[in-house]
């Protein structure tokens, strides 16, 4: 095998692993692949190149660049002289990693928190209800500090989210330099 083939297969490698790495965040391998193509390209690539690099139609494609530039590990650019839509994407892997690690959690937490206020007023209804059974009354209770607790809880990782996003993390887990 020659340096070229060589170097063509490392390079197959870390994409296969920073698609892996992409399932692990829990998101599909696709973004990943797409994420070293680009990245390793060196400059943004078209929906056309992006599709044959992939192997995936350009519809998909499309799909994809949608998601990723919802997650803001991806962003259209211009190219002058192009009609294309162009893609770049994240080059630091910290902000990607807290991209992906923010997005997640935002929407666990506003879709739990607007269920357990849901909950808490069904249980207050419950609780102010006159007909209703002494037993019935405390097992409400006992599910109204559950959620409340909950609550609390989301709230947590929501400050969690922001310290995060707000990059404070590094103040407490730095980045190491690298060795030049």
């Amino acid at each position: 095998m020659n340096s070229s083939d060589k170097l063509d297969l490392v390079k197959n490698r870390i994409i296969e692993q920073i698609a892996e790495n992409m399932k692990s965040y829990g998101f599909p391998g696709t973004i990943g692949r797409v994420i070293a193509i680009i990245y390793y390209e060196g400059r943004a690539l078209d929906l056309d190149e992006l599709a044959e690099k992939t192997g995936m139609s350009k519809t998909r494609m499309s799909q994809v660049m949608r998601e990723m530039s919802h997650l803001n590990i991806a962003e259209k650019v211009f190219v002058k002289g192009s009609r294309k839509d162009y893609y770049t994407v994240e080059s630091d892997y910290y902000q990607t990693f807290i991209s992906l690690f923010t997005s997640n959690w935002k929407e666990v937490v506003a879709r739990n928190k607007k269920i357990e206020q849901r909950i808490i007023q069904d249980l207050n209804s419950i609780l102010e209800d006159e007909n209703a059974s002494e037993n019935l009354i405390e097992e409400a209770k006992q599910y109204k500090i559950d959620s409340e607790q909950s609550i609390e809880y989301y709230d947590w990782v929501d400050r969690l989210v922001e310290f995060f996003e707000s990059q404070e993390i590094f103040k407490y887990v730095p980045k190491k330099s690298p060795n030049k």
